[in-house]
């Protein structure tokens, strides 16, 4: 039966016959996965219309801290089977089928139409347009009259205000007599902070903050916040560190993939770490004056 876990296994395999490392999880990601450096992480949907804000917020969070990519693996949504050539967006991820994201992170040059907003745009080399423009003689406004739209569009589009329609990307590609679209590619996730749900998940931001260290709650996920300064971290947080035991074993394989540092901030605790995770306690927190006395208290933990 085609489900989640045949999509995910799938997706695995791909990577894995691409040269990639791969390491399955759950929660707001099911897969992380990295080659060359780069780290991608990935949440696989059978419908794109499950995916719940908190989780797309999460996932986004963590990629913006870590300095990763996130993208939505899916087949469809309540209407229609998602199409092989489009990339869509949900909450500003991006959003593609099995076939199109094997494609990318094969790195075959792939040409993609961009779905957001109700428009289908395609990205463009811009400099080329205008170079192929001069060259044969039009002007902003002949051009303009030659595929249909005004002299400002053709200029928006020039100076990348705007990106064309697929429509006029096909106009532009006859008149000129060249190819113009750029190969897609996933960008970074954008800056995201979400906000605490609980005390104690406001009070380790808070603490954080004033180590200077960059930081957001997570949500739907084996740990509870997300941070950068020189260092990267990724904190599990829980009134009492005993009923972590299984999850901090997830937490230190994710540390490890993003090369990360790890730690569990708890009310209370009789153990120095958790399965190689260091435990700190949130009472001695304001103890703490800055990101390198944490970093130093985490590695004698450790």
């Amino acid at each position: 039966m085609f489900d989640k876990n045949f999509l995910t296994g799938k997706v695995v395999t791909s990577l894995e016959k691409g040269g990639y490392k791969v390491l399955k999880t759950e929660g707001n990601f099911d897969i992380m996965t990295k080659r060359d450096g780069k780290i991608i992480l990935i949440k696989v949907l059978m419908n794109i219309d499950a995916l719940k804000e908190d989780q797309a917020m999460s996932l986004r969070s963590v990629a913006y801290f870590m300095n990763c990519q996130a993208v939505v693996v899916c087949t469809k949504n309540n209407r229609e089977t998602l199409d092989d050539d489009v990339v869509y967006s949900r909450f500003d991820i991006p959003v593609m089928t099995p076939k199109l994201f094997e494609a990318i992170t094969m790195q075959e040059d792939v040409t993609a139409i961009e779905a957001a907003k109700g428009r289908h745009t395609m990205e463009i080399d811009t400099d080329l347009l205008r170079n192929k423009r001069k060259e044969m003689g039009f002007t902003l406004e002949s051009l303009a009259a030659k595929i249909g739209v005004s002299k400002k569009a053709v200029y928006e589009i020039e100076n990348s205000r705007v990106r064309p329609t697929k429509d006029t990307v096909d106009k532009l590609e006859d008149i000129l007599s060249t190819d113009i679209k750029r190969p897609y590619s996933i960008k970074d996730a954008p800056p995201t902070y979400l906000k605490p749900r609980n005390e104690l998940q406001e009070s380790v931001g808070r603490e954080f903050t004033r180590m200077g260290i960059d930081n957001s709650p997570i949500y739907s996920s084996p740990f509870e916040n997300v941070g950068k300064e020189k260092f990267s971290i990724i904190t599990s947080i829980s009134q009492n560190v005993d009923k972590l035991k299984k999850r901090a074993i997830n937490i230190r394989n994710i540390s490890d993939f993003f090369s990360s540092k790890a730690v569990v901030v708890a009310k209370k605790s009789r153990q120095e770490s958790v399965h190689g995770v260091p435990v700190v306690l949130e009472s001695d927190l304001p103890d703490i004056h800055t990101s390198k006395e944490l970093k130093k208290v985490i590695e004698e933990k450790e």
